[in-house]
């Protein structure tokens, strides 16, 4: 199977303000390798640091600047993303095979190694791999936006599938010892096909808004909150 490599930098405006904030995307390119696209990345977070003190040096010499920058803001970078796509495919979505993704300083955040046509199975994480726990303040980066939210539950781990599978199992029996005529046929359990896929590797969080304002961010799109979060902010998410 051939695929490549799509780097993406998520940005917002200075001026947005939590709990919501407008992203942008900017497609940086197709790479042969994750190697190479993260090459690409950190080349690019040199050169946004770069315009970062660029940028500060102009607002401390030049007034028009300081006016403009108060007025309209600049983009500042959220985080980067490296979807990893199967080629030959007509539909995006269908050819993940990969999902990365990194803070504005290059930083590993989190990665999802399950395939978007569920061939590969996800079977809960340690709990090393799992970096928020309920009450965390976190941020849910993506295109769509940014949004503040406080973790309800992590994901599930790898003791959560082990008994989920257990039950299926379970329940499989009872299903083919009602059904089966033939009782001299052997059941195995790596036939059960009930399992876990990649949507089941998320977070469940609560974001700011009246009723039940709950949804399932996918691991990789889950990061620490990017400024500092006011206490009122604070105090209403962990109220949720």
């Amino acid at each position: 199977m051939k695929t490549v490599f799509e780097l993406t930098k998520i940005t917002a405006n200075s001026k947005a303000r939590y709990p919501v904030r407008k992203t942008d995307t900017d497609e940086l390119g197709l790479f042969s390798s994750l190697y190479k696209a993260q090459k690409q990345m950190f080349k690019e977070v040199k050169e946004c640091q770069e315009y970062e003190q660029e940028r500060l040096k102009d607002i401390a010499e030049d007034e028009e600047y300081r006016k403009e920058e108060k007025r309209y803001g600049h983009n500042i970078v959220l985080a980067y993303r490296i979807t990893e796509l199967q080629l030959d495919m007509s539909r995006h979505w269908e050819s993940i095979q990969s999902v990365r993704t990194y803070t504005a300083d290059g930083k590993p955040n989190d990665e999802s190694l399950l395939d978007y046509q569920c061939e590969r199975h996800f079977k809960g994480r340690t709990p090393e791999q799992i970096r928020f726990r309920p009450g965390d303040i976190v941020e849910v980066i993506d295109e769509w936006g940014a949004e503040l939210c406080v973790v309800g539950h992590a994901q599930p781990t790898t003791e959560d599938y082990a008994s989920y599978r257990k039950r299926c199992w379970e329940d499989c029996m009872k299903d083919c010892q009602k059904s089966c005529r033939d009782k001299s046929v052997e059941v195995k359990e790596e036939n059960c096909t009930f399992h876990w896929d990649y949507s089941d590797d998320c977070y469940l969080v609560y974001s700011l808004g009246e009723g039940d304002t709950h949804f399932h961010p996918e691991s990789p799109k889950v990061f620490r909150p990017t400024k500092p979060v006011p206490k009122a902010l604070r105090e209403k998410l962990k109220a949720k």
